[in-house]
Order: C-alpha cells, then structure tokens, then sequence
C-alpha cells in the first residue's frame, strides 16, 4: 500500500511539473495589470512569461506615435497606432539581446519582437520595443505605417524594396517605426560595399547623418549582419 501510495503522489507531482513548464505560470506569474492585457488583447500570456526570463521592465499595451506633442512633462501621441501586443523600454545592448534570444519562440508562438523608437534623452537613452501578434514582417511594416517621406518612398514602394532586398539577402525584421525598419542579414552579400550602396541610394541619412562613408557603412553592415533604413 505504501509503495502504492508513493507511485500515486510522484505522477501528480510529475503532472504538476509538467504544467507548469509548459505555461510558465510557476516561474513567472503575470501581475493583474499583465494579464488585464493580455485579457482585453486576447494575447497569450506566455509572451510575457518568455520575456520575464530575461527582463522585468514594465509593459503596456502596444502603443506608438510618430508625432507627438510636447507639454512640459507631459507627451501627447497624435494619431497613435495601437496594435495587438505590448511595448517596453530597454537600453539598447539589452534590445538587442532580447531580440535575438527570444524571436523564434515567439515566432513559433505567432508573434514578432521588435525595436520600435529611440526614446529618453542624451546619457540615458532607452530602446522601446514591442511584440506583437504578427508574423508577416510586411504587415508590421504596413501596420506600423513605415515610409521615408522625406525622400518620396511611401510604405507601398519601401515594402517593395524590402521585399526586392529579401529575396537577395533573406532578411529577418527585428525593428520598424514611422520612419525606420531594420532586418537581420541572413544570406551575406558577397560584395558588402555593393549592399552599403544599395542602403545608401535608399537611405542617404544611413551614412550622411549617421555613419559617415559607404565604405564604414560597408564595414558595420558587415560586422553587425544587419540591415537598416532611417530616414530623419
């Protein structure tokens, strides 16, 4: 009876284990405020879960604004785009680092990690980045209305390019804003100066408010196998 008894207490406690390794709820409970989110957004709670691993930064429901308005200390988003996920502040190596750490598992769970907008001011600046419930990196980029108006390139002809750049280089979205995107390199060119060129005819801010030459654009595209566009 006793050996009986003590096979029936290690299945439940097996059971128990179990259940808790595939939610995450044992590790890493969600606050009330997490899971009203997750609630009223009908999101899985696992994606908040899989970045508590990491990080314990608040989160809000997804929101961004490429305009806003200023009143003391008080910022006013005019025309805010609000999307199916939530939105976080992180220092820049730790973005990265979250990106890059839990992309595929959310991925294979139906949603996209993201850098979204520089935010803060000189000597602490912060990173927001977003998940949200999207796969399809041209929807993001569609939804988050992306586009380099200062230089004639509307979201339908900057998804175009993308998708153009995609089929050479196998690019993976890892940031998108109203007037940024950014990709992981996953097929490298085999002339990265002929890519810095490419960048550069899209995005001339790319280099002359930001790196300084095509051929240091050429030696960070490189160094960082990653892909990006900003249009100031």
């Amino acid at each position: 009876m006793k050996q009986r008894g003590w096979m029936i207490w290690a299945i439940i406690m097996i059971m128990l284990y179990s259940c808790n390794e595939s939610t995450g709820s044992g590790s890493y409970p969600l606050t009330p405020p997490e899971q009203a989110i997750c609630d009223r957004l009908h999101l899985n709670p696992g994606i908040i879960q899989a970045l508590r691993q990491y990080s314990q930064v608040p989160v809000e429901a997804f929101h961004y604004s490429l305009g806003k308005m200023h009143s003391g200390d008080t910022v006013t988003e005019l025309d805010p785009i609000r999307l199916l996920g939530i939105i976080f502040n992180e220092t820049e190596d730790n973005a990265y680092e979250l990106i890059y750490k839990l992309k595929d598992s959310l991925h294979n769970k139906g949603y996209t990690i993201f850098k979204v907008e520089l935010t803060g001011e000189a000597g602490n600046w912060k990173h927001s980045v977003g998940i949200v419930k999207e796969t399809d990196p041209y929807r993001i980029l569609k939804q988050m209305a992306t586009a380099g108006i200062n230089y004639d390139i509307t979201n339908d002809s900057l998804i175009t390019i993308i998708k153009d750049l995609d089929k050479k280089y196998q690019l993976e979205l890892i940031g998108a804003s109203g007037d940024y995107c950014e990709f992981i390199i996953h097929r490298p060119p085999a002339d990265w100066t002929q890519l810095a060129k490419e960048v550069y005819a899209i995005c001339p801010d790319t280099v002359d408010q930001g790196v300084g030459s095509v051929e240091e654009l050429a030696r960070e595209l490189k160094q960082n196998r990653r892909l990006y566009f900003w249009w100031d």
